[in-house]
């Protein structure tokens, strides 16, 4: 009887055992999991600007002498109608890899405001393209060239957005700054998501394209889309606010 004793102890022990490290594996299991999916959703989130050297800077003057200017107000002190473009602080990589870009500015009002676009060849008088449209409401501008406006590779190009200031009769700010396309053949963007295209953009520098994928419309039902671009806004040394619920999109005409 006594045998049977020790056995059955014995026994139980062992099952003990066993089910003390089958708790234990699930546990670290679970554990890793959660690990593994908060590092995947971080890596998601994360977007690297890295601005090429070599190309789409701003080291060259506008025709009169003037570099571009990327923000403006109609009032400065009593902070009424504000313009900035959504370019990089320093006017760096002004690239794209698309005949017909995006191009996006952000417009600070409390009152409707009259704005104008205009894409130029700064050594032409004639602007390429125009076009003028209302905005009723603070919100980022997405604006997408016609198709019939293919910008050429290897070449730069200005574009300016102007705002009629309102309450002041014939008075107008403006901020412009250049755009210029590259060959992107080797950027193989098939099947990627928005997100992955962004981030591809933003390796090589390549600006416009990087910010306009998170600003479009497919990138609002997308969780970190505001978040990645905000990280670009904020490596990029610009200091404007996304919110891609408030951004308007303008299509050409």
């Amino acid at each position: 009887m006594h045998q049977f004793k020790t056995f059955d102890l014995r026994l139980q022990m062992a099952i003990n055992i066993e089910l003390g490290r089958r708790l234990s594996s699930a546990i670290l299991a679970g554990c890793l999991g959660i690990s593994l999916l908060a590092a995947n959703s971080y890596a998601e989130d994360r977007i690297r600007w890295v601005p090429d050297p070599d190309r789409g800077n701003v080291g060259s003057t506008l025709s009169g002498g003037r570099r571009g200017q990327n923000t403006a107000s109609c009032n400065a002190a009593a902070n009424t109608t504000n313009l900035a473009l959504i370019v990089p602080g320093d006017q760096s990589s002004l690239l794209t890899a698309i005949e017909s870009p995006t191009l996006a500015w952000h417009t600070e009002t409390d009152t409707p405001v009259q704005m104008s676009f205009y894409l130029s060849d700064p050594n032409q008088a004639t602007p390429l393209y125009t076009q003028t449209f209302q905005l009723d409401d603070s919100a980022t501008v997405s604006m997408t060239l016609p198709k019939a406006l293919k910008l050429e590779v290897d070449k730069r190009y200005r574009w300016t957005v102007s705002v009629l200031c309102p309450g002041e009769h014939q008075a107008e700010i403006s901020a412009r700054s250049f755009i210029e396309r590259i060959n992107g053949e080797s950027l193989h963007l098939d099947g990627l998501s928005n997100t992955e295209q962004a981030s591809i953009y933003a390796e090589h520098g390549i600006w416009y394209d990087a910010i306009a994928v998170l600003l479009s419309p497919e990138s609002q039902r997308v969780t970190n889309a505001e978040t990645m671009a905000q990280m670009l806004l904020e490596q990029s040394q610009n200091s404007a606010e996304i919110n891609l619920s408030t951004v308007v999109h303008f299509s050409p005409l």
